[in-house]
């Protein structure tokens, strides 16, 4: 069989990767956004778990017939996933894209396969654990992990008889301090260990509840065994000193404890069986996807409904037009002043400018910025603006949540505060407590967006979204004021409020409404 004939005998085949190097073309940049985020540690099984993915689909090929029954609802998966598509790329929230083109293959593969898709479901969902979350919210996650495993790593210490101190992530053992870092937040371990919990969990045999519990476990297990891990640094270094914490210790503890979680998962399954009266060995509780030869036979004259196929297809064509056509589109650029006019000479404070050094201003992908610091008596107050005229070619402002932890500042309280402002306005800003050591500070930041002030991230891409639909802009802007506490919280609260009301009126030459 000629090239040619082997292409027409598997069109469909053809066709759906054709479609997903489209898509992958198509929205380039989300493309390289995947492959940079997959650059980080905890995403580094990423590939890997692609050609897993990959492989459990092909060693199931034998199962599908030429049959595509009920195939229509991938017409309406593919229509779901083309609006996603179009909010990913106006929002700039690439995740959404990237769901939007797995979304979109799925509902291509459906209308090809019909209700046979449910046979390779499971392996084709491994697809979506290869998409990092959004990094706002990867981010949260790291500090809620990391406040929880420092919390049980302590208290593992504690019953070890070991006299320990914990200041939020900054373990003290007196001789030495351990920082639970963004690293050392459990995640690295949950995000692999959830993958190979659903491959077992798609593999054991067992009734679907306790293969969900199979599952969701993976998540309890990873907090719980990093907290272990905490705590068996602890103890090593206390005997053996920091050396214990560092190089290739810190690696191969990192290991035995990871494969010690697969350990567990193993266990589960043992201890699955016999509640459910199962007498089987741990070879036989695993179907090993052996291929059910016998299913296509079963078939008899299977009928493909080839119009779903291609309304699916045109859909996909007019989708991806539509969105870059979209995103073509001349957006409107308000005029404003630039930041080299800022004053440095506000109601007696007096300002200090300075640049990033190391073209920081390019990866954040900003047009002006403005970093000063103010003095006045004793006391100075850092100030940070960052304004880009269009968010659509990626840009996402850098949220403090996400650079503060990196900067090995811990993040001791954050919230939401409205304070008034001297033209009768409320303002609302995200407010964190922030420290090092004994070193405090407090930190209020926004984003003034199109005339609107919003103090945290998601309402923010929700406004951003709107307004590039209605007013076909997408220009926006971060505000941030920092400030350390010298005598207290309070009074390090009011500066900041006080600055701020003296500087809001000033901004808006700057950042446009």
């Amino acid at each position: 069989m000629n090239p040619i004939q082997n292409i027409a005998k598997h069109w469909r085949l053809a066709l759906f990767l054709l479609v997903a190097v489209g898509l992958l073309l198509a929205f380039h940049e989300a493309t390289l956004v995947l492959w940079s985020r997959w650059g980080e540690e905890r995403y580094s099984h990423a590939p890997f778990v692609l050609l897993l993915a990959l492989y459990l689909i092909w060693i199931k090929r034998n199962e599908l017939t030429d049959t595509n029954k009920n195939p229509w609802l991938g017409v309406y998966v593919t229509i779901v996933a083309s609006v996603l598509l179009i909010l990913g790329e106006l929002s700039a929230l690439v995740t959404l894209t990237h769901y939007g083109i797995v979304v979109m293959l799925f509902g291509l593969m459906w209308t090809m396969l019909g209700l046979q898709t449910k046979r390779i479901l499971i392996p084709f969902a491994h697809l979506l654990l290869v998409i990092p979350l959004p990094y706002m919210l990867d981010v949260m996650l790291s500090g809620k992990f990391q406040l929880m495993s420092s919390s049980l790593g302590v208290d593992m210490i504690r019953m070890m008889n070991i006299p320990v101190f914990r200041d939020g992530n900054i373990i003290d053992l007196g001789i030495y301090k351990l920082q639970v870092v963004e690293a050392c937040s459990g995640l690295n371990y949950t995000y692999p260990l959830m993958t190979i919990g659903l491959m077992m969990a798609y593999m054991f045999r067992a009734p679907l509840p306790i293969r969900a519990l199979l599952f969701l476990s993976t998540i309890p297990i990873s907090i719980v065994m990093n907290s272990f891990r905490i705590a068996l640094v602890a103890l090593l270094v206390n005997q053996s000193g920091i050396e214990a914490a560092e190089g290739f210790m810190h690696y191969f503890e990192g290991w035995v404890i990871f494969f010690s979680c697969i350990a567990i998962l193993l266990i589960e399954v043992k201890l699955f069986n016999l509640l459910t009266k199962q007498n089987r060995s741990m070879n036989e509780s695993f179907d090993y996807l052996e291929n059910d030869l016998e299913f296509g036979k079963a078939v008899n004259n299977p009928v493909l409904n080839k119009k779903p196929i291609y309304v699916a297809t045109l859909l996909i064509i007019i989708s991806v037009a539509s969105t870059i056509s979209v995103n073509q589109r001349d957006e409107v650029i308000p005029h404003r002043a630039s930041f080299t006019s800022y004053p440095l000479t506000i109601n007696g404070w007096q300002g200090h400018t300075r640049k990033f050094q190391n073209g920081e201003e390019k990866i954040l992908k900003l047009d002006d910025y403005f970093t000063a610091t103010y003095y006045k008596d004793n006391y100075y107050i850092d100030v940070y603006f960052g304004y880009t005229a269009s968010q659509r070619s990626g840009f996402v402002p850098h949220s403090p949540k996400a650079c503060i932890p990196g900067g090995g500042w811990e993040i001791s309280n954050a919230s939401i505060k409205k304070f008034p402002l001297p033209d009768n306005k409320e303002l609302s800003v995200s407010r964190m407590l922030i420290s090092k050591g004994e070193e405090k500070m407090i930190v209020y930041y926004w984003f003034p967006q199109r005339g609107r002030d919003l103090a945290s991230e998601f309402p923010m891409k929700f406004a951003l979204l709107y307004d590039s639909i209605m007013m076909n802009r997408t220009d926006g802007a971060i505000a941030r004021f920092v400030t350390p506490v010298d005598d207290s919280i309070n009074d390090a609260d009011k500066r900041l409020e006080k600055f701020i009301g003296e500087n809001y009126l000033t901004m808006k030459k700057f950042i446009p409404d």
